[in-house]
């Protein structure tokens, strides 16, 4: 086995951390981040092909806003 340089040693250690940041997630916030994840790729893939957007693309990003919103209690001056 070859030994790793340094720059390979950094990114393994950057993506444990990025795993065990996921694993530490609950379910809801997880499956909120992949809903996320996909419509905003649903989106711009739409923007790119007919450099447009629909009305229900907007009412799907305002749908993740608000779950990204609650289930990370961003905005929240108590948490």
């Amino acid at each position: 086995m070859t030994k790793k340089e340094k720059w390979e040693i950094e990114r393994d250690q950057e993506k444990a951390l990025k795993r065990e940041a996921i694993n530490s997630l609950t379910k809801d916030q997880l499956i909120t981040i992949q809903n996320t994840h996909k419509t905003i790729s649903d989106v711009l893939l739409n923007i790119k092909e007919i450099d447009d957007l629909y009305l229900s693309d907007v009412k799907n990003l305002e749908t993740c806003f608000w779950k990204l919103k609650n289930d990370f209690l961003l905005e929240d001056n108590n948490g």
